[in-house]
């Protein structure tokens, strides 16, 4: 009787396991990169009417003003503004993060172009003094523009990932419903990375941690082109894109950074950001 018991068991605990493996297996679906909403493969995105400002920092790892100020104080403001959606483009001098996307984002800047450089958007909240940053005026500028920038009302964004293994499935898209859409847009999807250590020309301590990193793009720098015609009857359009978590990058540190731009003339505006964690 006992014998028959433990046979019992041991089929029971064997059917459990199965059923368990079976409920938290993840179907992926072949790369639908740009597509515009049809693919009902993942989940319809939820959106928000909060503007959250995109907050760059213009930045090289072999910058001595990027290591003493530009950095520390990038990292602070992002603590006190926890709204922002932060991006770190690095750029010059060797930095082992430099990426096409950091490199195309930082030569769309406008007017006087240095490191570091923190802007808000499309505007530079860094100010010289001579040769030298303003570092108090500096931060009051950028905690100003942010402030401003969050009062604005703008397309919504949002974004959902689906993982498996290595490869994360994104669906990513932007809502005009209370928004005219008139006008030419993109929407970039970025890999972004935190806790990367690599050396730091005058930081504190090195090797330095480096966050918010842009490591990849589903469609290049400024992502993918759409205007008023593109959208579907809730004006709203959503991209797929399938992204390979390799092993040069610490999965537990990876995430999701959407960002909506507007197109005026050669530049891209950057309007609204999503953080997906």
């Amino acid at each position: 009787m006992k014998h028959n018991i433990f046979i019992l068991a041991s089929i029971l605990l064997l059917a459990s396991s199965c059923k368990k493996e079976i409920s938290n297996s993840v179907t992926t679906q072949p790369n639908n990169s740009g597509n515009n909403g049809n693919n009902n493969t993942l989940p319809d995105l939820t959106y928000t009417k909060k503007t959250s400002p995109v907050f760059f920092d213009y930045t090289s790892t072999g910058c001595p003003g990027c290591g003493s100020w530009g950095k520390p104080t990038y990292y602070s403001i992002i603590k006190s503004q926890p709204e922002v959606t932060p991006l770190a483009v690095h750029i010059k001098y060797g930095d082992p993060m430099i990426t096409d996307e950091s490199n195309a984002i930082a030569a769309n800047r406008h007017g006087d172009i240095f490191t570091p450089q923190l802007w808000v958007g499309d505007s530079n909240a860094v100010l010289l003094s001579g040769a030298y940053i303003s570092g108090q005026q500096s931060i009051d500028r950028a905690n100003k523009l942010i402030n401003e920038t969050k009062m604005q009302s703008q397309p919504a964004v949002s974004a959902h990932v689906q993982k498996n293994g290595n490869s994360w499935k994104v669906k990513y898209g932007a809502s005009f419903a209370d928004i005219n859409a008139e006008g030419d847009y993109n929407l970039a999807c970025y890999l972004t990375e935190d806790g990367i250590w690599a050396t730091q020309s005058s930081s504190a301590s090195n090797p330095a941690v480096h966050n918010h990193v842009i490591r990849a793009s589903a469609q290049g720098a400024f992502g993918s082109s759409f205007n008023k015609a593109s959208l579907s009857t809730k004006n709203e359009i959503t991209f797929e894109h399938d992204f390979d978590i390799s092993d040069k990058y610490k999965a537990e540190n990876t995430y999701i950074t959407v960002v909506l731009w507007r197109k005026s003339g050669t530049r891209y505006i950057p309007l609204n950001g999503y953080v997906l964690k």
